[in-house]
């Protein structure tokens, strides 16, 4: 697998002020619906779409280093994306001279 890294924001201080007092917005990147998740400190990207019954995850709670999803309770590790059996999609975040990039990953023979 390889890694495409977009850029999604010129800064951690930009997402500061974009996030504000809040725990997680709604983004979207290459037309993902993620959740960026800011928690003790430290950002993450996660999929907004809970593995096990694929509710929007928007409404869920972090809580000692996991997502919480509103529905079933379940919760996911905010930086393996693993919880109750089930992996959600988590996405790794990399600062760059020019700004602040998400990482997806895809296949490729070459």
């Amino acid at each position: 697998m390889k890694i495409k890294w977009v850029k999604f924001a010129e800064s951690f201080e930009y997402l500061d002020n974009l996030i504000q007092d809040r725990t997680m917005m709604k983004i979207t990147i290459n037309e993902r619906g993620l959740l960026l998740i800011k928690y003790e400190d430290k950002f993450y990207l996660v999929k907004n779409k809970c593995p096990h019954q694929g509710i929007k995850l928007e409404d869920a709670k972090c809580e000692n280093g996991k997502i919480i999803c509103p529905w079933h309770r379940y919760g996911f590790d905010l930086s393996t994306g693993r919880g109750a059996g089930l992996y959600l999609e988590n996405y790794p975040i990399q600062e760059k001279e020019d700004g602040i990039y998400a990482g997806f990953e895809y296949f490729s023979w070459f």
